[in-house]
Formats: C-alpha cells, sequence, structure tokens
C-alpha cells in the first residue's frame, strides 16, 4: 500500500465476558476496566473526572479509544484543513443501525456522542462508518516517483556483519549483499538429490499462531483444514487433482513420519489443492493446523480422560518435513547470521497415498 492508511478496530459484536461494573459504569469485564478501576482506587490522575484534560472524564475504555479516533478523524493540520467530511442523516442511521445488536454496556450513543467534541462527532462517525482513514490513492505517486519515500538511511554495507566471523568456518561474514546456495551450519552446501521441489509455508489469516487453533468460532467455521497447495502444472505432471491425499518428504525425514512416542505416529499426509496463485517447482502448507497435542487427543490425568478435540487434528503441519541441518543433526537449517529458521529452503517430495 503506497499510501497512507490507518485502520480502526471496532468491535462486531458484544464481548463473550461477563459485565461488571466499574465505579456505577457497566462494561464488559477486560483489562482496560481493570485498569480503570485500579486507577480510580488508587485516586491516579489521568482516571475519572478530567482524566483525558478538561471537561473530558475517563471513566469507560471507549472515551479513550473515541479520543483516539477523533484525532484521526481531525487530521494532522490544526487549522482543521485535514478534517474529514461530516456524516449526513444517512449516515447517521446506518452508523445505529450496524450497532444496534449491541446492549448499552458495549454502545450508548449519548456516552460515545459526550466523548467526542461536538463538532467533530459527524467527522469521528464518518470515520467509524468506514473503518479507516485512507488519503487519496493519487498521493501513492510524485510523478515517476512513489509519493512516500523512505527518510531512514539504507545500509548496502554493514560493517558490523563484515567484522563478525562464523562460528563454525572462522571465516568473515560478507559486508555486502550477496546471494549463495543453500548452506548448513558448517558452510557446507546443502544438495539433495531426488527431491525436486522447495517446500514454503505461510499463514493463513484464520491461523496466525499455532494457538489460534483453539479458536473454533474463528478456525474451525471459517477454514477447518489447511491443503497442500500446488501449481497445476505440478499436478497434472503428478496426477494429482483437488482433494487427493499426498505425503510431503524430505532428504532428514524420507518417510514422511514422527514418532510420537505411546504408540503413537504423527504422518505428514494432506489434501491438494491447485492454485495458480503458486509458483511450479513450490510445494507449500500453512502452519497452525495439523496438531499432535494441543487438546486435539484424549489425555488421561490422574486416571480422569480429558476429552480432545479432533477438529484441532485436521488439515497438515510442515514442520515436520523440513530439512534437519545435517551438520547438526538435531535443529533445522538455520540464518548463520541472525539465527532464524529457514522456512523456504527445504526440497521435498511429494508422494500420493
Amino acid at each position: 500500500v503506497n499510501s497512507k492508511y490507518s485502520k480502526v478496530r471496532q468491535p462486531a459484536g458484544p464481548p463473550r465476558t461477563e459485565i461488571v461494573s466499574v465505579d456505577g459504569e457497566e462494561m464488559p469485564i477486560s483489562l482496560e476496566a481493570f485498569l480503570i478501576a485500579v486507577g480510580k482506587k488508587l485516586e491516579l490522575a489521568g482516571f475519572g473526572k478530567d482524566g483525558l484534560g478538561e471537561g473530558w472524564n475517563f471513566d469507560r475504555p471507549e472515551q479513550y479509544y473515541l479520543a483516539m479516533a477523533t484525532n484521526l478523524a481531525f487530521g494532522d493540520k490544526e487549522d482543521g484543513s485535514e478534517k474529514l467530511p461530516a456524516a449526513d442523516d444517512d449516515e447517521m442511521r446506518i452508523f445505529r443501525e450496524a450497532r444496534r445488536h449491541h446492549p448499552k454496556a458495549v454502545f450508548d450513543e449519548a456516552v460515545w456522542k459526550a466523548a467526542v467534541p461536538a463538532d467533530l462527532w459527524p467527522s469521528v462517525v464518518y470515520l467509524l462508518n468506514r473503518g479507516a482513514r485512507a488519503e487519496p490513492a493519487s498521493k501513492a505517486v510524485k510523478g515517476d516517483k512513489i509519493g512516500h519515500t523512505s527518510k531512514l538511511r539504507w545500509h548496502f554495507f554493514v560493517e558490523k556483519v563484515g567484522k563478525s566471523k562464523h562460528s563454525m568456518t572462522g571465516e568473515r561474514f560478507s559486508p555486502l549483499p550477496l546471494v549463495e546456495p543453500v548452506k548448513d551450519a558448517a558452510g557446507n552446501e546443502v544438495v539433495d538429490d531426488g527431491y525436486d521441489m522447495t517446500l514454503i509455508t505461510y499463514k493463513e489469516v484464520t491461523g496466525g499462531q499455532s494457538r489460534t487453533i483453539s479458536a473454533p468460532w474463528i478456525q474451525s467455521a471459517v477454514l477447518p483444514e489447511n491443503f497442500v497447495m500446488l501449481n497445476s502444472i505440478d499436478a497434472r505432471k503428478r496426477g494429482l487433482q483437488d482433494g487427493d491425499l499426498v505425503r510431503i518428504v524430505s532428504a532428514s525425514n524420507p518417510d514422511g513420519k514422527v514418532d510420537l512416542g505411546n504408540g503413537r505416529t504423527y504422518e505428514v499426509v494432506g489434501k491438494v489443492r491447485v492454485a495458480e496463485g503458486i509458483r511450479p517447482g513450490v510445494v507449500s502448507a500453512s502452519w497452525s493446523y495439523g496438531h499432535w497435542a494441543y487438546g486435539s487427543h484424549d489425555v488421561e490425568v490422574d486416571g480422569q480422560v480429558v476429552k480432545g478435540d479432533p477438529r484441532r487434528a485436521r488439515g497438515i503441519v510442515p514442520n515436520p518435513a523440513m530439512r534437519v541441518d545435517p551438520a547438526l543433526g538435531d535443529v533445522t537449517l538455520t540464518d548463520p547470521i541472525g539465527g532464524s529458521a529457514s522456512f523456504y529452503d527445504t526440497r521435498v517430495r511429494i508422494e500420493k497415498v
């Protein structure tokens, strides 16, 4: 996005938590509610009457966030020349109707309106209706150049890196950018003959972290499982189509299996999804699916069985197929300078199950 863009998140539905009373104000229990309660109890500055400035109380979380929204609606110019347009009657109706399902503890128009200067309230509604403020797309460019250039220095020569040495080879790192083949921790090139595809991974929008599998209203309802993504060229070459089961194998895991102990085995197997959005020669599977723990199976604790949720085991996790560093033998390939794990340098083969 080459133009400036500021998002405003708003409650689409009331929180699932209970309603509490903080100094007579009813609101959903939350971190903000707790902080307001503690701040008032300790009589700290910045809470309660005139907490946000003379005439602007801080008794509820939305008063703080609406102050931020007001700043965004007003703009950066002190003369108000960047103030957003005022919402008309129809926009005001849309604003109210979009929030009619909220209890008063979440949305009370009178409370929201009182938290904003009267002359700016229509502009704040204009902002909230859109969920963001964006500058005109025309400002993305200036002539034949991008409109917003970086004000920071770009270091193509990094002296600190050039003075550092590889801990296993003793050689100095290059202070300049360079392209090298995939190497292990000892500096040896990793060549995996017979593995004709490159494995990569990514985050699904519904599964940004591994723990999001425990949010069934997000993950199970929208995208209950992930897939092994293949380009149509690779799929045709291997006689594969959507829904076929394939195993991902690599030089460090030629069986595509993991021994979990207690007689359990995880197999790196998933369903094919053919898509033109992935490059030929590349296979991809998102993370945060395919759990063999995390409540996906029954667990016995002190003689009591805690039932698992099999939905958490659906899909495939590509990590077990990631290349183990042959020089170390117990970790994945890593960047020798930053130490981060490499998720894009494993050569694999896919086998139809």
